[in-house]
């Protein structure tokens, strides 16, 4: 049977439908009864939009959104422990990998308020066989120039978990070639906040840990939350990290290490945290503005402050925020300040989608909801003589890429461009079906693409349907 394929990637005429949706009936999910219709809709999408990323097996974890001062949604997917088929929940706690990072530098903050230290005091004004000239600051804005801890393991005793006396020791015995002067530029790295949590015990005489719990975790009411050592019993609710396979991930000498990770949280518990430094419940509001503060003063609208790391938006709006990833964890946690907007997801199953926010971040700052914008026309490949429901991925025979379909009808464009010819003569290749009623949500999700290159390549299509076609057949060559 002679194969013949139907191609079409024509958004046209702007005639996209914005179809209501229940809201899902799931105890997890959550939506305020104050909440208006816009924010309920959006809500909805969002929640169409994890849940897809959940089935096609792109998402395992938990998921927090605070808007305007109300939990507007959350919600548990999938295992928190795959092998006992112990499921996610509320209560489940995740290594926050980085995202432990403002914890220990509010740790510092707290004893700066308190007049145990300065921000200007170098690490051997506590150490004082430290060979290099950084100061606490240098620490907390990752511009000491220090190399990665992680970068010296030939450096170390042979030990199962390293200590954070170990790094200090390791600096000042083994004394490894510096990256950067010490204030010269930005450089991120774990060492930073390594010694910073060492300074935290050397200054206040008490374990990491136990001052967190004491000044911190305590006082916020955060009780699903602590420092994790992998020597300890596991603890209730605990989670465990695992690949994109399902391969559960073992703890190594670096786990054993603490500031620069190492705190398991729950989203409820991090929805405390922030509130805090809203609140100002830890620190003074002039010591929360002053860690809001980028500084290195690059160029691209991102910086780091003291402990946070803060990107400028439009109309000077502020994102600051801190994610997360150590041992197959992938931490959100962005919090918009200016929109009272907070983003917590937390995967213990690896996975770099839940780092593209943006489908939340438009849905609520922008109320635009495309997860409902549908095609009117058919973008698809068929095989003659066959039903429509036609298998995603399917090897071919030929093609005719400037076919399409509209109301049942075959129409030719007759294009006989290089591109097109070249493409003809590929006898092999995958195609993805894309049926009329698909969303812009569900084709950027099949094609790895972004809304917005979708919203570009729309208008072009508008214009010219062969462009648009074009531009959907260099995409499934290779090209862009």
């Amino acid at each position: 049977m002679r194969y013949l394929i139907l191609f079409i990637f024509t958004f046209i005429g702007g005639a996209f439908y914005l179809q209501a949706e229940g809201l899902p009936s799931d105890n997890n999910f959550l939506v305020k009864d104050s909440a208006d219709a816009s924010i309920q809709k959006s809500v909805s999408n969002i929640d169409k939009y994890y849940s897809s990323l959940f089935q096609s097996g792109k998402f395992n974890g938990n998921i927090l959104i605070s808007y305007k001062g109300n939990t507007i949604y959350k919600k548990s997917f999938g295992y928190a422990v795959k092998d006992s088929r112990e499921m996610l929940n509320a209560e489940s706690s995740f290594q926050l990998a980085s995202t432990s990072k403002p914890f220990t530098a509010a740790a510092i903050l707290q004893l700066y308020e308190q007049g145990k230290l300065s921000l200007e005091d170098l690490v051997s004004d506590y150490y004082p066989g430290f060979p290099y000239k950084v100061t606490i600051r240098n620490l907390l804005s990752h511009r000491s120039g220090l190399p990665d801890y992680m970068d010296c393991a030939g450096l170390f005793p042979k030990k199962t978990y390293l200590s954070n006396q170990d790094v200090m020791d390791m600096f000042i015995q083994r004394r490894p070639r510096a990256l950067t002067s010490p204030n010269a530029v930005f450089k991120y790295n774990n060492s930073n906040f390594a010694i910073l949590a060492a300074l935290v015990e050397k200054i206040s005489g008490e374990d990491f840990d136990q001052y967190c719990e004491e000044n911190i975790f305590e006082p916020l009411g955060m009780k699903n939350t602590w420092v994790w050592h992998p020597e300890q019993s596991r603890k209730k609710g605990q989670t465990n990290g695992y690949n994109a396979s399902w391969t559960l991930r073992r703890p190594d000498m670096f786990d054993g290490v603490h500031g620069d990770k190492g705190v398991y949280s729950t989203a409820e518990d991090l929805l405390k945290w922030d509130q805090s430094w809203n609140n100002h419940q830890l620190l003074k509001a002039t010591t929360v503005k002053a860690a809001y503060e980028g500084q290195s003063k690059g160029s691209s609208g991102k910086d780091y402050g003291l402990g946070w790391r803060t990107k400028e938006l439009d109309n000077n709006k502020k994102m600051i925020y801190h994610n997360g990833w150590w041992h197959d964890y992938n931490i959100v946690f962005k919090r918009f300040i200016d929109d009272s907007l907070t983003i917590i997801i937390l995967s213990n199953k690896f996975n770099q989608a839940i780092y593209k926010t943006e489908y939340v971040e438009t849905a609520l700052l922008e109320k635009n909801n495309f997860f409902d914008t549908n095609l009117n026309k058919v973008l698809y490949a068929k095989k003659e003589d066959e039903e429509d429901d036609v298998e995603e991925n399917k090897s071919i025979i030929e093609l005719n890429p400037f076919n399409y379909i509209t109301n049942n009808t075959i129409v030719s464009t007759n294009s006989k461009s290089s591109d097109n010819q070249n493409l003809v003569k590929n006898s092999k290749l995958n195609v993805y079906v894309v049926k009329k009623g698909d969303t812009l949500f569900n084709i950027a999700q099949k094609f790895d693409i972004t809304i917005e290159t979708l919203k570009k390549w729309n208008k072009m299509a508008t214009a010219n349907i062969q462009l648009g076609q074009k531009l959907f057949i260099d995409k499934l060559n290779g090209n862009e």
